[in-house]
């Protein structure tokens, strides 16, 4: 109870910062928008016509391309926009009033750079996809989930790193694993906290189900439409506050400095030190 009591007190705070610089909730929202048309523009045409099917169905390589592809777009805009947030909450740690376009410009001044990061987590993306396979597999699932939280904590400084140090992809991912190692344990409680901001939506949800079930189908119809509604607007804010808080603990991690907005207390526990794990 206290590490949510913690959590929570976190994500107010972060939250706070996030009042501060409302610009910089545009970052999600434009990746989200940019990744939807990708799909639009990308799997649509492929799925009605076919391919993707008949390509899976004999498992063709061509799938695997078209996979690798997808990721490659994909997973490019959500680390470019992920950068130019994180640069913009970088600036407001460091005292100073970014603007949306000083994001834009420090992202696109290090092209190279998210590339080289963007080809080895979609590669890393695939052998996942691989590995779990159509799901059916219970074990192959849970191999994935596991190596894919795994992969997660390794590279949970990329971004801030290729911002601050500005070096590619697997210089950023070994001074990250470094970053976490020397400075936190294996758990992760102050991230996973943010997720709070979805339960409104999912409680939303799940009484939108057992209305339509009750049958009252069309209020539960309306309660889930607005349920998914919350959950856009949630993973909006999600996406926002989760690049605060990355460059919070890369700041902490870094310099041993903690902003004025955020309790040092709530920084320092973020993370469960690993001795206490054994």
């Amino acid at each position: 109870m206290s590490r949510i009591s913690r959590g929570f007190r976190l994500f107010q705070e972060t939250f706070g910062i996030l009042k501060k610089d409302r610009e910089m909730i545009l970052f999600p929202i434009l990746s989200g928008i940019v990744t939807l048309l990708v799909v639009a523009t990308f799997l649509l045409p492929l799925a009605f016509s076919g391919i993707l099917s008949e390509s899976y169905a004999g498992g063709s390589f061509l799938l695997y391309v078209l996979l690798f592809l997808f990721y490659v777009v994909s997973y490019f805009i959500v680390i470019y926009f992920n950068t130019a947030l994180v640069s913009c909450a970088l600036i407001r740690l460091d005292g100073r009033d970014p603007t949306f376009m000083d994001g834009i410009h420090a992202a696109s001044a290090r092209i190279g750079k998210i590339l080289s990061w963007t080809l080895i987590a979609a590669t890393v993306g695939l052998i996942l996809r691989l590995i779990r396979g159509d799901g059916d597999n219970l074990l192959a699932s849970l191999a994935s989930a596991l190596l894919g939280a795994a992969w997660s904590l390794a590279t949970f400084f990329v971004i801030p790193v290729i911002v601050v140090d500005d070096v590619g992809g697997l210089a950023a991912i070994q001074r990250s694993w470094k970053l976490f190692r020397s400075t936190w344990g294996e758990t992760v409680v102050g991230s996973f906290s943010l997720g709070l901001i979805f339960i409104p939506a999912v409680l939303l949800l799940l009484v939108g189900l057992v209305a339509a079930m009750a049958g009252s189908f069309e209020v539960g119809v309306g309660i889930i439409g607005v349920a998914l509604l919350l959950w856009v607007v949630s993973a909006v804010l999600y996406g926002a506050l989760q690049g605060i808080f990355v460059a919070i603990m890369y700041r902490y991690a870094t310099t041993g400095v903690v902003p004025d907005a955020i309790d040092r207390s709530l920084v320092e526990d973020a993370f469960v030190p690993k001795g206490s794990l054994r």
